[in-house]
Parts: C-alpha cells; sequence; structure tokens
C-alpha cells in the first residue's frame, strides 16, 4: 500500500524550490458568475515544460542515490511527464530514457528529445507503452521513475494543493484533473491537511475515466477507452491509486469531450490562457453544472498541444 502524508508534500517543496515555479492563482470573473462563487484558476499550464509533471519528476530525481544517479532513469508517458523527467535529469546531469507510444503527440516527443532524453517508441498507445516499460528497464537497468504510482511523485505534485491551500485558505472546494491519479490525490492530501473541511475532486473525460467507474465501484475494474482530446489524462490507473483516491477524494467527476474543448475555448477567449484538453476539464465541470456553488479552485494542468489541433478547437462553434 502506497503511504504518502502532508510531510512528504512538505518536504516535497523544499527540495524542488528554486527548481520548479510557483505558479499563480488566478480569479477567473466569467466562470464565477457562472457557478455563482469565486473561481480560481490554478495555472500549471504556465509552468516549466508546460505542465504540472516536473514537480514529482523534480523531487523524484532529488532523492536519487548516487547509483541511480550513474544508472540513469527511465519514465513512461504519452508526453507531460517525459518532458517533466526529461528536464529534471537534464539539470541533475544524468541520462534518461523515456518510452512514449506512437500515437504520442508529435509536439511532445520533440520536447522531450530537445531537452536531451533518449525516446523510444513503443506500443500503439498509452496502455501498450505502459506493458512494455518493464522490460525495456530490465535491459537497461535504468531507475523508473513511475508518472503516478512513485510515491516522490505523489509529493512533488502534491506541492500545487499545498500552494493552492497557502494563497486560497477560504477555499471550499478544488478540482483537479486526473489520469492516474497522482495530482489529484497528492494535492489531497496538502489540500485536506491544511483546510478542514475542503472537498477535493478529481475529473476526467468520458473517452477516458478508468477512475470514475473505479471509485464508483469501490475497487480497480477495467474500462473501454475511445479518442479523447484530453490525450494526458488517456490510460488505466492502478488498484494502489483506486485505494488512495478513495481515501483522500471526494469524488471522480466524468465531463464530456464536447464540455472539454469548449472549456478550452472560454479559457483562450476569457483569458488567453492556451491551455491542452486535460488541463481544461475541471474548467468544463463547471461548465457543465456539476458543482455546488461555493468558493472554487480548478488545476489547469498544462498547455502542450499541438497548434493545428488547438486551432481547431477554437475553429468549433460553442452550443447556444
Amino acid at each position: 500500500m502506497l503511504r504518502i502524508g502532508p510531510a512528504d508534500v512538505v518536504a516535497a517543496k523544499g527540495r524542488i524550490q528554486g527548481r520548479v515555479w510557483p505558479t499563480p492563482l488566478l480569479m477567473e470573473p466569467g466562470l464565477g458568475t457562472r457557478l455563482g462563487a469565486p473561481v480560481h484558476l490554478k495555472l500549471e499550464c504556465w509552468q516549466r515544460t508546460g505542465s504540472f509533471k516536473v514537480r514529482g519528476a523534480t523531487n523524484a530525481i532529488a532523492r536519487l542515490g548516487e547509483p541511480e544517479r550513474r544508472s540513469g532513469v527511465l519514465a513512461v508517458s504519452a508526453g507531460n511527464h517525459a518532458q517533466g523527467v526529461a528536464l529534471a535529469a537534464q539539470e541533475a546531469g544524468i541520462s534518461a530514457l523515456i518510452v512514449m507510444p506512437k500515437n504520442a503527440s508529435r509536439v511532445k516527443v520533440a520536447a522531450v528529445q530537445a531537452l536531451g532524453a533518449e525516446v523510444l517508441l513503443l506500443g500503439e498507445d498509452y496502455d501498450e507503452a505502459e506493458a512494455a516499460w518493464p522490460a525495456v528497464a530490465r535491459e537497461t537497468g535504468r531507475h523508473v521513475i513511475h508518472p503516478f504510482t512513485d510515491p516522490a511523485v505523489i509529493a512533488g505534485q502534491g506541492t500545487v494543493g499545498l500552494e493552492i491551500a497557502l494563497e486560497r485558505p477560504t477555499l471550499r472546494q478544488v478540482l483537479i484533473p486526473a489520469g492516474g491519479g497522482g495530482l489529484a490525490v497528492g494535492s489531497a492530501i496538502a489540500l485536506k491537511a491544511m483546510l478542514p473541511g475542503v472537498k477535493v475532486y478529481g475529473v476526467q473525460t468520458e473517452a477516458s475515466a478508468p477512475l470514475v467507474a473505479s471509485y464508483k465501484a469501490g475497487r480497480h475494474i477495467a474500462v473501454q477507452y475511445g479518442p479523447s482530446i484530453a490525450d494526458g489524462l488517456h490510460g488505466d490507473t492502478t488498484p494502489e491509486m483506486v485505494a488512495l483516491a478513495l481515501e483522500h477524494l471526494d469524488g471522480v467527476l466524468e465531463v464530456t469531450e464536447a464540455a472539454t474543448r469548449r472549456a478550452m475555448r472560454h479559457l483562450f477567449r476569457e483569458q488567453r490562457i492556451v491551455t491542452e484538453g486535460s488541463g481544461a476539464v475541471g474548467v468544463a465541470a463547471i461548465l457543465e453544472g456539476m458543482v455546488p456553488e461555493l468558493e472554487t479552485a480548478v488545476v489547469v494542468s498544462g498547455r502542450n498541444i499541438a497548434p493545428e489541433l488547438f486551432e481547431s478547437v477554437l475553429s468549433e462553434v460553442d452550443p447556444t
């Protein structure tokens, strides 16, 4: 059983300070009017590498011993964790090999390579890449930094929630994108330790909702996947992460693909914020009227999207 506590998140904050940016918490009046309560956007899309993932990667690499540093690190990712690991490894002066699926965004693959990491494309999608990496780890002897089951990664992601709680202690609820669950769970651990009574919800899309189904069932269950604008959230979680979600989250919300695309347009048109689909699911939950009228923070988790795809989303017409 994975065990991560508030002290682990506080320790992670100390390790990553000066290497990771504390991101803004911006009030968004349009969403506040729609919800009937203040809404604040935690702009991890303005983080280094364009995503919160650099937090967990930096904390994990900072904790490595000399043998692990010499062997180098290995990660599996659809893109954002890959960039976080690549940057943290580059700054630590160690070698990084990233396993990515063949359907990974070309923008994300190029960004990982630009940070000096070697990319190995395996599997048609993230789940196939996830299944392939253990063999690569055995062959290379590298230290694995898992995107959401590594306790150091979860604690590092939790610094998002820690920053939110320190800046806005009046919050009543927080909406957090959830793929494997590391960001949502890590942040919930910090938020609930500092803000008694705060509600924390993970958010997934209908096309990729394993944590939604597992949370409802009270155990890890398999689901089918469809094409998603929120590719960074695509893929399964694990029984251990489901257990942590059941312990620390107040629910996992399921938004539509259409609402996610609409949320991307809203963020750009109202605040000129560029976000990938994964980063917009919390806003989609507000647009779909899924949360109560309480002061809310929404984590906008990343901005790494191919320009032509973003332009396509912006060109769509909102339903009246």
